[in-house]
């Protein structure tokens, strides 16, 4: 135990304390709110919107594990960034640009050919290195990295909706994931996705 909280202390994750810009909804409207898009218009959201999404779900949890979770993205609409492949900083609240290109195609198939993340302002992939999760923390470790990114993706729901915005959680070919984003993403595994945008409204 000791051992974790010396890695927490020296590895932490994203200190600031981001202030939600756009509407001041009540948690409890936006909760009423939230749901799962079934489908996102190709409409462009602003990098202050994506920026609200990312820092305020990257703050950090109360948890007795270190960050395990790494931010991969697919931007396909995003005002002021090109789009393209890009890797988040948790601590600086940066984008590092991996390779930029209009991916929607290849967005669509990671997440096993649905139209949801080729038509989605951004996708959101949470990679972790698995070999040190389990090196660390044990059997234990694979539920662990995965209740973090559940709890980041469910955070960033809220933040989405917040800003009435949509967001939809998706699973995805994990090995096709990996290889997209390598060389950077090479040892890691996939866990999770989130796609963000404006929702459509069905029916």
């Amino acid at each position: 135990m000791h051992e974790l909280h010396g890695y927490r202390k020296h590895h932490p994750r994203n200190p600031r304390n981001p202030r939600l810009d756009g509407p001041s909804d009540s948690i409890e409207q936006v909760i009423l709110r939230r749901g799962s898009s079934r489908k996102f218009d190709r409409q462009a959201i602003t990098l202050s919107q994506l920026k609200t999404i990312l820092d305020s779900s990257t703050c950090g949890i109360p948890a007795d594990f270190p960050p395990m979770n790494d931010a991969y993205l697919i931007i396909n609409a995003v005002e002021g960034l090109n789009p393209g492949a890009y890797f988040y900083q948790w601590d600086t609240g940066t984008l590092e640009c991996l390779k930029e290109g209009n991916f929607r195609n290849e967005a669509r198939h990671l997440g096993l050919q649905q139209d949801l993340p080729g038509d989605a302002a951004a996708d959101v992939f949470f990679l972790a290195d698995l070999n040190s999760v389990l090196e660390k923390l044990g059997n234990r470790g694979y539920r662990a990295v995965q209740l973090e990114a559940g709890i980041l993706g469910g955070k960033m729901y809220l933040a989405s909706y917040a800003q009435h915005l949509g967001a939809t959680g998706l699973t995805f070919f994990d090995d096709d994931v990996i290889d997209f984003f390598s060389p950077h993403a090479r040892g890691k595994s996939a866990i999770f996705l989130v796609a963000l945008g404006k929702g459509r409204k069905v029916g």
